[in-house]
């Protein structure tokens, strides 16, 4: 995969893999006929993959599996991923590649075959309409339209979702993340939401919340100025979060000639301020957070690296 899908796929895979993101996910997209027929309760997400090499090209896949309500049979919900930023009508051949691949893998574990429903989610910024296979196949008589394979998915177009929509979702991380997927794309777009982004992402866990504030920011191409004014501007609590992944953006500054030693001094300067606050041993983490504006399990982490020292 290049650079550019490498970036998505990777964004993807480490909020998706989070078992209560995915499942939240599901319920929102997958239509209420199809969410009656399926008991989450016994999803669990599956470690192998169906897509072969020829598709890792475009498509990355996350497979999780539950049995059918009722206990009756299993179903495999796939999610696939799609990185193009413009159409391809030929996705359906894609798909059902994809499909039947997943259907020989069953086979060749000595699976019985379990039914794939597949999610094509799209955030790319050209508009794309929902496509089946036999769309590709013009003016053909019933007697020959029969031998098209007939098949579904689910299309999740972000940009058919109105903002509103996302930001009422349940689960504000996810909510957070899908708005920096569709804004991915729509660079000049971006910028004015990173505070919104980052309020919804709340309290989450600390992996995710740097991979969505790296993908976020590295997605916006703001300048070093932007970077530091916007930062600026940040609630405190949000502005420690994303000031403790600062690491990531002043390496990239070094590489791309942005985020030079301005971020890099400060955050030098916060740093050097708070071991001399803990050396000293008269304040707590609490009091030491509130006097510099920072998060208490920032000045934690730092008072562990000079207890080590």
């Amino acid at each position: 995969m290049g650079d550019h899908t490498s970036k998505h796929d990777t964004f993807l895979r480490s909020i998706m893999g989070n078992q209560q993101i995915a499942l939240d996910y599901f319920r929102a997209c997958l239509p209420a006929s199809v969410l009656e027929k399926l008991d989450f309760s016994t999803l669990r997400q599956l470690p192998d993959t169906y897509v072969s090499k020829e598709l890792q090209k475009s498509i990355s896949d996350i497979v999780y599996a539950c049995k059918r309500a009722g206990g009756v049979g299993e179903v495999k919900i796939s999610l696939l991923i799609e990185h193009k930023s413009y159409i391809d009508k030929y996705t359906p051949i894609q798909i059902g590649s994809y499909i039947f691949s997943g259907l020989l893998k069953q086979i060749s574990d000595r699976e019985s075959p379990s039914l794939i429903i597949p999610i094509l989610l799209y955030h790319g910024k050209t508009r794309w309409e929902y496509q089946t296979l036999s769309s590709l196949f013009e003016g053909l008589e019933p007697e020959l339209s029969r031998f098209v394979p007939d098949y579904h998915y689910i299309f999740n177009n972000l940009g058919e979702i109105s903002d509103e929509q996302i930001q009422a979702l349940h689960n504000k991380f996810l909510a957070a993340s899908l708005l920096a997927m569709k804004y991915s794309v729509r660079k000049d777009q971006l910028s004015p939401l990173i505070p919104t982004i980052l309020k919804l992402a709340g309290e989450m866990d600390q992996n995710l919340q740097t991979s969505l504030i790296v993908y976020t920011f590295v997605n916006s191409e703001l300048s070093e100025q932007q970077i530091i004014e916007l930062i600026t501007s940040l609630p405190t609590k949000i502005k420690a979060t994303v000031m403790s992944t600062l690491d990531v953006f002043v390496e990239k500054g070094r590489k791309e000639g942005k985020i030079e030693g301005k971020i890099e001094g400060r955050q030098e300067k916060t740093d050097n301020a708070i071991r001399n606050l803990v050396k000293q041993s008269l304040l707590t983490n609490e009091q030491i957070a509130s006097a510099l504006e920072v998060a208490v399990s920032y000045v934690a982490d730092i008072r562990r690296q000079v207890t080590k020292a």
